[in-house]
Order: structure tokens, then C-alpha cells, then sequence
């Protein structure tokens, strides 16, 4: 943790100094003091389906029981009476509302109009020129302005104005959520918050923010209390309010509150870790012209069967069903570079177990790391290299389904990540429409010729990853 907190090593060096050796030479179960004490990592892929799979043996750790969260940060941004956090009854009541509004939302249209949006920008500013961005700045703008939209139907103005007043917002409480030192020692916050000024000023950010949301909520109960929405398609229509109806149906009752610790969570699943995910696959594409193009010619063939035409066309659901190589880029992106290194929060042992031959006793913390069972050797070959031909039929990825799970970049079992469909589509739609209308290259002075550099954090973010574009018409 040293590394962590005080070197800020990115993730590559942080995992290179901490762990490679130890999975290389087939140590699959290490040690970490983390804020909720000492957790297990385990990269092993029979132990990560076990504990994934038997919620009752391993059930997620209860923030709720911990003195060292009250008034921390992490507590007042994610709350804990959520679909994520919570466990037995509590979960279930949020599921069961919440699961369904998801399978229902994939709103393929809305991630098409964003996405025209981005490309008006980019006409405007560059017209048919060659243009460098900061492809991350670029992505989080996006999938802020679709999630707000996705979420409760709000527009945050992200694409459109780089300065937006929710842009700025949310980037702030990001910032101060991802804090190295705060992370590790919350009773900072709980005992000795007087002694951060900039702390005090991220904690009235958050809470302007969720005033905002809250506000959001109640203006949304009374228009559909008004059936303002009626005539929206269901696949179209927005979280809260797909949410909000199945009140209505008797399928069961969120408060404001907890709608708005829902509404949070879908944020950063749908915001901070789609926007990484879409970087890291559009660097990885810049580094291999070669896949880039295979790519490409799949994304014309599927949306212009009668031939290429100088216009945007933005892929449907029924499009995305056909991207078959894209969507093997997209799985091998989401293995040699995922959006989450471990899960958020680790499991309680509920009783003494063996796991691929290690015991660990009952009461311990173990967390399922995704980064290094991506990177295990001993799982995967040649790991550091991208190749989406794992993902083919008969391939690697395939040989390995019935060995645990070595891929779980959106976890597994029933807490798997709900919004992991809504965030696949919308990556496949974004994608898609890029690659039919640009080439892409990675500068030449560019800090990313040899590996993709993130900063070290649960969500990585890469540092300074410029992309330079052309226009293909």
C-alpha cells in the first residue's frame, strides 16, 4: 500500500511491484490491508467462481457494521442502501425493482443521438482536418451525457459545452472519491475533517449534486403521476422512471433516498467505467491498425449492406447482434485492461472453507481480483499481449469456460453487474459509428507506445492518452 499511497504508481507498475511474481509462480491467494482491514485477493479462477456463485457462503461485507464509514466520503457518495451494497431482503427489494428497469432500458437510439452529437462537435471544430483529443476526456463527456439521459432524463450538456456546471460537478466529486489517502484511512474524515479545508469543500460539491438528484426524483414522480412520459417507447424510456412505474405495478417501493443511492451507483457503473472501457478499446485499435480495420470493414458490411454511403448511420440493437469481431475486441479490451481492478466490496467467509486447496477460516475478507486473474499466466497465454481471437469460436476464452471463471470483468452470479447489457450496447453502438467514420492512430510522442498508462485507482483513468483521428467522409 506504501506503492498506493505515496509513489502513485500507475496500474502496470503497481501490479509489477506488488503481485506479478507472486501469481507467476502460482501464489493465486495474497494478503492486503485495505479500509475494511485484512482481505484476501484471490486470482485463482476455480476459488473466483465459488465465491461468486455461493452468495450465501460469501456474502458481500456490510459497510453498515463499520465505525470507521460514518462521515466518511466513500459513505456519503455510495451510499450503502443500494443495489450494490446491500445483502438478503434489503437487496432483493432493490433488485426487484431495479433489475427489471434495466433489461427493459437499451435505449440504442439515445446512445446513436449522443454520439451524432460528438461528431457535430467534432465536424464543427476540425471540419475534414486530422485532429488529436484526449480520448478520455472525450469519452467521459459522452457517457455522462447518456447516462444523465439513460438515468432520470436529464441533459448535462456534456458533449456540447467541455465547461458544463454537472460536468465540472461530478468531475470534482470523482476527484475527491478516488483519493488515495482518504480511501485507506476513512476515520480521517469521521475524527479530523476540520483539518481538510478542500476536503470540506468536496464534501458541500456532493451534497449540491444529490440536492440536484433528489430534485430530479420528485419532479419525475409527478410527471408520471401526470403521464407526461406516455408515448415514450419502453426500451427508450429512462431508469427512474422505469423504476418509478413498477411502483405503480405493486412490484414493490423505493423512498427518494433510496432511488438516489441507486441513481448513484448507476453512475459510476455507467458513467466512470464505460467511459474506460471505450478508451481503452479505441487505444487498443490504435495501436493495431491491422484489427482496426478488420473491425472496420465488419461495422460497414452490418450497417451498409448496399455499400458505403457519405452519411452517419448509427447502429440498432438489432445492428450490434452482428458485430462479431467487434464484440471480440471488446472482451479481450475488458480482459487486458477492465474497468475495475477488484471488486468494490470484498466477502465475508461465512464459514470455514477450502478454495483450490487453501484454507481460510471463517470470518475472514477475501475479494475476487480481476485485474491479475486477467492478467494470471498461468490461466491465460501470453497475457500481456491483445488479441481478440481469443474470443473466437473454439478459441481460448472458449477452452477455458469450464475452468472457473477467468473473465469477470462485470463480476458474475447474481450480484453480477446489472448494468452490464446497457453498457455493452452502448459500447458496441459507439464503436460501431466511430469506426465507420474515422481512422485512428496514436501519436508518435504519445506516453502509450508501450502500454496503456492509468492511473492507479479501483476505476483506472489513463493519463494524457491523446488520439489522433481522420475522417473517412
Amino acid at each position: 500500500m506504501n506503492n498506493f499511497i505515496f509513489k502513485r504508481l500507475n496500474v502496470k507498475e503497481f501490479y509489477e511491484a506488488e503481485t506479478k511474481k507472486l501469481v507467476e509462480n502460482g501464489h493465486e491467494f495474497h494478503l492486503r490491508l485495505e479500509r475494511t482491514g485484512y482481505v484476501i485477493h484471490t486470482c485463482n479462477p476455480q476459488a473466483i467462481k465459488e465465491i461468486l456463485l455461493k452468495g450465501d457462503k460469501f456474502p458481500k461485507y456490510d459497510y453498515n457494521t463499520s465505525n470507521n464509514e460514518d462521515g466518511s466520503f466513500f459513505h456519503e457518495f455510495v451510499g450503502f442502501e443500494n443495489v450494490l451494497m446491500t445483502n438478503g431482503s434489503t437487496w432483493k427489494k432493490h433488485r426487484m425493482i431495479v433489475n427489471p428497469a434495466f433489461k427493459t432500458a437499451l435505449p440504442s437510439r439515445l446512445f446513436g443521438d449522443c454520439t451524432r452529437d460528438l461528431f457535430k462537435l467534432w465536424d464543427n471544430e476540425y471540419a475534414n482536418e486530422p485532429f488529436d483529443s484526449d480520448i478520455h476526456n472525450i469519452t467521459e463527456r459522452l457517457t455522462l451525457q447518456i447516462i444523465g439521459k439513460a438515468a432520470f432524463d436529464f441533459d448535462f450538456n456534456a458533449i456540447l459545452d467541455e465547461k458544463s456546471i454537472w460536468k465540472q460537478t461530478y468531475d470534482g466529486i470523482n476527484k475527491a472519491a478516488s483519493d488515495p489517502l482518504f480511501i485507506l484511512f476513512p476515520i480521517l474524515e469521521e475524527k479530523f475533517l476540520w483539518l481538510f479545508p478542500k476536503r470540506q469543500q468536496s464534501f458541500k460539491l456532493l451534497n449540491e449534486w444529490k440536492k440536484m438528484l433528489l430534485s430530479i426524483i420528485e419532479k419525475k414522480r409527478e410527471a408520471i403521476q401526470n403521464n407526461v412520459d406516455h408515448g415514450v417507447e419502453e426500451a427508450e424510456k429512462d431508469l427512474l422512471t422505469l423504476m418509478i412505474e413498477s411502483e405503480h405495478r405493486g412490484e414493490g417501493a423505493l423512498s427518494n433516498e433510496e432511488l438516489l443511492s441507486d441513481l448513484i451507483i448507476f453512475f459510476i457503473a455507467g458513467h466512470d467505467t464505460t467511459a474506460f472501457a471505450l478508451s481503452a478499446a479505441i487505444y487498443y485499435l490504435a495501436k493495431h491498425p491491422d484489427i482496426q480495420e478488420k473491425a472496420r470493414q465488419e461495422a460497414i458490411s452490418v450497417l451498409c449492406p448496399n455499400g458505403e454511403v457519405d452519411e452517419d448511420i448509427f447502429p440498432t440493437t438489432e445492428d450490434t447482434k452482428h458485430f462479431v469481431y467487434i464484440n471480440q475486441i471488446m472482451k479481450e479490451t475488458l480482459r487486458i485492461n477492465g474497468s475495475v481492478l477488484f471488486l468494490l466490496s470484498p466477502r465475508l467467509v461465512t464459514q470455514d472453507v477450502n478454495l483450490s486447496g487453501v484454507f481460510i477460516p471463517k470470518g475472514s475478507q477475501i475479494n475476487v481480483n480481476i485485474h491479475e486473474v486477467h492478467h494470471n499466466p498461468n490461466v491465460w497465454h501470453d497475457p500481456e499481449t491483445f488479441d481478440p481471437d481469443r474470443w473466437a469460436s473454439n478459441g481460448e476464452a472458449e477452452q477455458l469456460a469450464g475452468k472457473g471463471m477467468a473473465w469477470v470483468p462485470f463480476s458474475n452470479g447474481n450480484r453480477q453487474c446489472i448494468g452490464m447489457n446497457f453498457s455493452l450496447l452502448e459500447q458496441r453502438v459507439i464503436l460501431g459509428s466511430l469506426l465507420r467514420k474515422y481512422e485512428w492512430t496514436l501519436p508518435e510522442d504519445s506516453i502509450h507506445q508501450d502500454y496503456m498508462v492509468n492511473k492507479f485507482n479501483l476505476i483506472p483513468k489513463p493519463i494524457d492518452l491523446k488520439i489522433r483521428f481522420k475522417r473517412r467522409y
